[in-house]
């Protein structure tokens, strides 16, 4: 992955093979036409990672929107077909064609013409192109690529095949297919961004010319994944597989124009940038009314990535707390998705209390303002909104400090609505080391107390002014520093040095037991975050003493099980299937559900 991420974001494409006795490796990766440099490098950075998750499998591949990355034991690189992997997806329905039969046929025919022209002009752009059919009420845009290590018969073979796959998908208004050697879409929506430093040839009402628009594939891969995650949100809401996500109200009161937000960047200029995480980046932003914003720049690759975008807006868009990042809209129509949120100025968390070039030394008073803040915004999260709400990534950078230091909770791409008469829910382990409460790394069974102990976590780092990176039992862990204080009837003095003993002792020594409380290794030992508000609110509350060390040393998820678990590191994770009450009738071994 090294070599292909140094070598592709120069070359265009590049592959990389390690062959011995012992075992084999055959990689590739491949910038979509246009994306060259810092943009596919980025690509390259982000999707390694991601791919990092398919190990120990033998096998990976991965789809972002500038990018395509793979991984197999054995010489892949001729292949362009298979059947395991190769997807079609249409879109919704067109109410525009519904009704008409005189335009259903007119879709036909100008899509037949449109894909057969793409397919040939796309074999002799050697891999790469788009064309529109234009004229009369529709039009029709199209764009195809293939990777450049198939021979032209393969990549001609691959879009004549995808070409057969999508035609299908008439009279829906868009159709993708995602094949192992070449991607293909149609929409009767412009979904490529304009650029003026090419020549665009536009079809007649007979006759189809080519367009070449650098970033056409960007578009192809995030529209598949994306309508393919929203439909079947979709269908699952409606079978009522779904039921623990919560009704967002009227989506068009959210609804922002790409061009728009786009603009209000300054086409993401990188002077504008306020950040960059697993999912993409943040811009800061203008918009014509003067407001400014924080605009996400999503970067699509699977199913599961896009879930955590419509997760997003389904999550927040219905629920509002001082002590949470307002979502104020987002945008799916254009080349890339984007979510808009308040613009939040003092920066992150992790970036006050750990950067050593930051010269923000944070006083008690301000420590324990946001600690108390931040149990607001959960237990606002886990039933104060009439929804429980497990946000699931609850760490130091996820929480953005206003111009006041007022604690705002952002990310919710992992976030999962449970029903009320849910106890628990079975998912894929998503997450952060260190912050992740070990019931949920062992089995996968997610309630709101995993949301308390990353919380105790939180409380632990901003009281010592340490971070926790590396959760283990050793003495490098906050966790184990602070219990042992605590033991020795000195926990105040694991109280951040820097601070010179300017604290409240008392209200000190609460927070580190709430935050040993919070860590608890049994889930049943933890409070709840309604509880732990009025721990924080009330000065005169007694705090109970925890009875176990915040790390497991012995078996405490049942009297047949023994655990020893060592969290190495502060990193993102996102691992494992999706268990039974995920995927119906797919039910997970315990093996499979204990993935780490």
């Amino acid at each position: 992955m090294n070599y292909l991420s140094g070598t592709a974001p120069g070359l265009g494409y590049s592959t990389f093979t390690l062959n011995d006795t012992e075992s084999s490796i055959f990689g590739l990766g491949h910038c979509y036409d246009g994306f060259r440099g810092v943009e596919c490098r980025l690509c390259f950075e982000t999707g390694i990672q991601k791919l990092k998750t398919c190990i120990p499998a033998t096998s990976g591949r991965i789809y972002l929107d500038r990018c395509f990355i793979r991984y197999d034991n054995y010489n892949f690189y001729n292949e362009f077909i298979d059947p395991k992997y190769d997807v079609t997806i249409c879109g919704s329905p067109s109410n525009a064609l519904s009704n008409d039969t005189y335009m259903v046929e007119e879709f036909d025919s100008k899509l037949n013409q449109a894909i057969t022209k793409l397919i040939d002009f796309t074999t002799k752009r050697k891999g790469s192109g788009t064309v529109q059919n234009k004229g009369g009420l529709i039009t029709i845009h199209a764009g195809a690529q293939c990777w450049k290590t198939i021979s032209d018969e393969s990549c001609k073979e691959c879009l004549t095949k995808a070409g057969e796959k999508i035609k299908k998908c008439t009279p829906r208004a868009e159709g993708r297919v995602g094949f192992t050697g070449c991607v293909m879409k149609y929409s009767t929506n412009r979904f490529y961004p304009r650029d003026p430093n090419r020549n665009h040839h536009v079809l007649g009402q007979r006759t189809i010319l080519g367009m070449v628009v650098a970033s056409t594939i960007m578009a192809i891969v995030a529209t598949i994944v994306a309508f393919l995650s929203y439909r079947i949100i979709i269908s699952k809401k409606k079978d009522g597989g779904l039921d623990d996500i919560p009704a967002t109200g009227n989506k068009t009161d959210l609804s922002f124009k790409y061009e728009i937000l786009e603009k209000a960047t300054n086409s993401f200029d990188e002077s504008r940038k306020l950040g960059q995480g697993g999912a993409g980046s943040v811009f800061k932003g203008v918009l014509p009314n003067g407001q400014t914003v924080a605009v996400k720049r999503l970067f699509f690759n699977t199913r599961q990535w896009v879930d955590q975008f419509f997760n997003e807006v389904n999550s927040i868009s219905g629920v509002q707390h001082k002590n949470l990042v307002r979502l104020l809209g987002c945008s799916i129509e254009g080349p890339e998705s984007l979510l808009v949120y308040e613009y939040v100025p003092n920066r992150s968390l992790d970036q006050i209390l750990f950067v050593k070039k930051i010269s923000i030394i944070l006083t008690w008073s301000q420590r324990f303002n946001i600690v108390c803040g931040i149990s607001k915004g959960l237990a606002y999260l886990h039933g104060g909104s009439g929804v429980k709400i497990i946000h699931r990534d609850i760490k130091s950078s996820n929480i953005l400090l206003d111009e006041n230091l007022t604690p705002k909770i952002a990310d919710f791409g992992l976030a999962r609505c449970v029903a009320p008469d849910k106890t628990h829910v079975s998912t894929a382990i998503a997450g952060t080391l260190g912050y992740m409460a070990p019931e949920y790394l062992v089995r996968g069974q997610l309630t709101e107390k995993a949301d308390v102990y990353a919380f105790g976590v939180l409380v632990l780092e901003i009281a010592t002014g340490r971070k926790n990176t590396v959760f283990s039992q050793g003495s490098s862990s906050i966790l184990y520093s602070v219990w042992k204080h605590y033991k020795d009837n000195k926990i105040t003095e694991a109280i951040d040095s820097s601070l010179n003993g300017k604290f409240n002792k008392r209200e000190a020594s609460n927070v580190l037991l709430i935050g040993l409380l919070c860590t608890q290794a049994s889930v049943a030992l933890r409070p709840s975050m309604a509880e732990v508000d009025q721990m924080m609110s009330d000065a005169n509350y007694e705090i109970p003493s925890p009875k176990q060390p915040p790390f497991l040393n012995a078996s405490v998820l049942s009297p047949e099980e023994t655990v020893s678990i060592s969290f190495m590191g502060s990193l993102d994770l996102e691992i494992g299937q999706e268990s039974s009450s995920d995927k119906p009738g797919n039910k997970a071994s315990p093996d499979e559900s204990s993935p780490v």
